[in-house]
C-alpha cells in the first residue's frame, strides 16, 4: 500500500514515515496541502494521512480541494490531529474523512487504522521478505530498530556538520573580528570626540588682537592717569615749598602794620600767580601725553620713550614753574 504522508512539522513527518514503514507501507512525503496537490497530479497513492493545522490550507480545506477533485475524490483521507472532541470528530464524518488519527496515540492506533485501509482497499499491509535481492533501502530501514536508524542519522549527521563547521567556524571568527574592530573604533572616535570638547571649553588664547587692544587701553586709560597722578603730586609739593618760602618771607612780628599788610597782599598774589602757573603747567603737560598717545599705538617700544619723555617734560615744567614763582617773589 502506497501512503502520501502531508504534515508541515519535518520531525512529525519523519516519525510517522518510519511507523508506517515498519508496516510495509510505501510512503511518500509532502509539507503543504499546495505541494500534494503538486504530488497528486502524478501517480495516485492508495490514501492520504494528512495533518489538520497547517500554513497555507488547513486539513479540511485541502480536503474540499481533493474531493471535489474526480481524479482524487475516492482517495480515503485520515485526519492527524491533536483534536479528539466528539464535535470535532463529528465534522470530520461529515466533510468525508474517513478517520482520525491522535497524534498523541499514532503508535497505538496507527495498526487499527492500517488494517480498516486495507479492508476498505482489498490491499495488503505486509512487509516485504528482507532477503529479496528487490529490497530497497527505506524498506530495509523499515525493519531496523530505532537505535540502528539513530545511529545511522547520528552518522550522517556528523559526516554532513565536518564539512559545514569549518565553514561556520570562519564565519564565526571573522564576524568576532569585525565586530571588536568596530567596537574598538566607536571607542576611539569618542574618546576623540571627547578630546575636542574638551579644547572647545577650554579658556581661548589671546591673539594678537587683543594684545594690540590691550596695549591700546593702557596707552589711552592706564598711562594718562599715572602722569596726571604724578604732576598731581609734583604740583603738591611745588605748593608746599611755596608756601613755606612765603612764610620764611613774611614780615616778622612786631613790624608796623602797614608793612605787614602789604607783605601778606604780596603773599596772597604771589601764591595765587605760582598756583596758576603750576595748573598751567599741569594742564599742558596732560596735553602733550595726549598727543603723544597715538604714536604710542604705532609702537609699543616708541611709545615707552614718549611717555618717558612725558615724565620728564611734566617734571621740567614743574620745577619751571616753581622757578617763576621763586623770581616774582624775590621781585616783590
Amino acid at each position: 500500500m502506497k501512503i502520501l504522508l502531508v504534515d508541515d512539522s519535518k520531525s512529525a513527518r519523519y516519525a510517522l514515515r518510519l511507523q508506517l514503514q515498519r508496516h510495509g507501507v510505501e510512503v511518500d512525503t509532502a509539507e503543504s496541502a499546495e505541494a500534494a496537490f503538486v504530488k497528486l497530479k502524478g501517480a495516485l497513492p492508495d490514501a492520504i494521512f494528512m495533518d489538520h493545522m497547517m500554513p497555507g490550507l488547513n486539513g479540511f480545506e485541502a480536503l474540499e480541494v481533493i474531493r471535489e477533485d474526480s481524479h482524487t475524490s475516492n482517495i480515503p483521507v485520515v485526519m492527524c490531529t491533536s483534536h479528539e472532541e466528539p464535535e470535532f470528530v463529528a465534522q470530520a464524518k461529515k466533510k468525508g474523512v474517513f478517520g482520525i488519527l491522535p497524534k498523541s496515540a499514532a503508535p497505538e492506533l496507527l495498526p487499527e487504522m492500517l488494517e480498516k485501509l486495507q479492508s476498505a482497499l482489498g490491499v495488503s499491509t505486509a512487509a516485504p521478505e528482507p532477503a529479496a535481492p528487490t529490497t530497497s533501502k527505506v524498506e530495509a530501514a523499515a525493519g531496523l530498530s530505532d537505535e540502528a536508524i539513530i545511529k545511522i542519522v547520528d552518522g550522517r549527521l556528523e559526516a554532513r556538520l565536518s564539512k559545514i563547521l569549518p565553514a561556520l567556524i570562519e564565519e564565526l571568527r571573522r564576524d568576532l573580528s569585525e565586530g571588536i574592530l568596530n567596537e574598538t573604533q566607536r571607542i576611539l572616535d569618542e574618546r576623540a570626540a571627547a578630546e575636542q570638547a574638551a579644547k572647545r571649553k577650554a579658556a581661548p588664547q589671546p591673539s594678537m588682537a587683543d594684545l594690540q587692544a590691550i596695549s591700546t587701553r593702557i596707552a589711552t586709560e592706564t598711562v594718562p592717569d599715572l602722569i596726571k597722578r604724578g604732576l598731581q603730586a609734583e604740583r603738591t609739593q611745588i605748593m608746599e615749598i611755596v608756601d613755606k618760602r612765603l612764610r620764611d618771607a613774611l614780615p616778622k612780628t612786631g613790624s608796623g602794620h602797614n608793612a605787614a599788610q602789604e607783605g601778606e597782599d604780596i603773599a596772597a598774589k604771589a601764591v595765587a600767580m605760582a598756583r596758576r602757573e603750576s595748573q598751567e603747567a599741569i594742564d599742558t603737560a596732560l596735553a602733550t601725553s595726549r598727543e603723544s598717545i597715538q604714536a604710542v599705538e604705532l609702537s609699543l617700544q616708541k611709545a615707552k620713550g614718549t611717555i618717558f619723555g612725558l615724565i620728564a617734560l611734566a617734571a621740567i615744567l614743574g620745577i619751571g614753574a616753581a622757578g617763576a614763582v621763586f623770581v616774582l617773589l624775590g621781585g616783590g
